[in-house]
């Protein structure tokens, strides 16, 4: 595959984020909320899903990329929503043929979604598969998040025989309880303590475990974010867990 300018607007395509090991990178296409982000997800800012989430536990990242503080987030993300997906992945890959395909940790979509089966052309999809691939075959760890059961159903099928775990955001306890592949959920309260969305989340994931016999963790990186502790290995990239075929859960985080 040819990979073509590295930036948009002379920003880097790939961005950094503060729960990854230094040279950890993200690749965002569009905002939280936008064009690719489903409105059937149970946190979407304007869900149409049964099972919304109350307010304080609505998308996070559509706060923190509409802070007055990220402007340049935002119009980032949005300059990514306006172009087709396949120019997103091309621009990411000559990042990457620059400064190398082996790092700590590579994940999709730390804001937005990834595009909609509608917008899934031939195209992108075989470029999808080269660009996970190329990281794959070189070890880098790949997370890739979707936000409802009939999106991974989608990305799992576009990307048979790729090593790569798409993870499934549960939006209700039901689907969390019954889901049968690799999936993650959110618990706890923004008003409860750190210390209690913790607990709470690992309550929540032994709820699965005892439904499912899935192998179920809490993350270590939200977790570490809570308690304030510095650990290398509970940042994205010491911790690998969203890479593999396990299950998730995160307590609720701003």
């Amino acid at each position: 595959m040819k990979s073509t300018a590295l930036t948009l607007n002379g920003a880097p395509v790939l961005g950094k984020f503060g729960k990854g090991l230094n040279g950890a990178r993200s690749l965002s296409f569009g905002t939280s909320g936008g064009r690719n982000c489903n409105p059937g997800c149970a946190y979407h800012p304007r869900s149409t899903s049964a099972h919304a989430a109350p307010d304080d536990r609505r998308c996070y990242a559509h706060t923190v990329e509409n802070s007055a503080r990220r402007p340049q987030l935002l119009a980032k993300l949005q300059r990514h929503e306006s172009l087709d997906p396949c120019a997103v992945l091309e621009r990411a890959a000559g990042q990457l043929d620059r400064h190398g395909w082996r790092i700590p940790w590579f994940r999709f979509c730390t804001f937005g979604a990834m595009p909609e089966p509608v917008d899934c052309t031939p195209e992108f999809v075989l470029l999808l598969r080269w660009f996970i691939g190329k990281l794959r075959a070189v070890g880098t760890p790949v997370h890739l998040p979707v936000e409802t059961a009939r999106k991974a159903t989608h990305y799992r099928r576009i990307l048979a025989g790729i090593d790569v775990i798409v993870r499934e955001s549960c939006g209700s306890p039901r689907r969390w309880r019954t889901a049968p592949v690799a999936c993650s959920f959110v618990a706890g309260s923004m008003q409860s303590t750190p210390r209690e969305r913790i607990a709470e989340a690992k309550r929540t994931a032994r709820l699965r475990a005892a439904a499912t016999g899935r192998i179920v963790k809490v993350c270590p990186a939200v977790s570490s974010q809570h308690l304030n502790t510095k650990s290398t290995a509970a940042k994205c990239g010491g911790c690998t867990l969203c890479a593999e075929d396990v299950d998730i859960v995160y307590p609720v985080h701003a």
